[in-house]
């Protein structure tokens, strides 16, 4: 039994690979395809910048007065894109230094989170929004000095 051998020829140039080269050439092509795979996936990884989570905490009206109807909105977006489901969103109500826990909300038809309230005393209070999305968390807050 001899040996099997595959003739080709570049540019008038004669040459004879075995068996054995051909595999071992195959091998090596692949080997390097997925190196050069890897280096590209992790030039993409290196040039994903981490989106940032951000929220607008609005109220109306900013002027407060006891007993009167007060709508705290908070917006949400993760990079550019408005988030309307999926966050975890809940609001602080604090008087005069006393938290009356967190309160959970879902988004209104338009995606905004709301929430509506009266303060029944007057005195320095504070409301605070507990944003959580994607391993993120933020807690942006407004104060208000409720009068009579």
């Amino acid at each position: 039994m001899g040996t099997r051998r595959k003739e080709g020829r570049i540019d008038n140039v004669k040459f004879t690979f075995s068996r054995f080269a051909q595999k071992l050439m195959v091998i090596h092509v692949s080997l390097l395809l997925v190196g050069c795979s890897h280096i590209v996936q992790d030039h993409q990884k290196i040039e994903e910048k981490p989106k940032k989570l951000e929220v607008r905490l609005e109220s109306n009206p900013t002027q407060v007065h006891v007993n009167e109807k007060l709508i705290i909105t908070s917006n949400i977006t993760y990079g550019n894109e408005k988030i309307s489901k999926g966050a975890e969103v809940m609001f602080e109500v604090i008087e005069n230094g006393v938290s009356y826990g967190n309160l959970p909300v879902k988004p209104s038809n338009n995606g905004e989170y709301q929430l509506e309230l009266k303060f029944m005393e007057p005195g320095q209070h504070q409301v605070i929004s507990h944003v959580s999305y994607k391993n993120l968390h933020e807690m942006p807050y407004l104060n208000f000095q409720v009068t009579e």
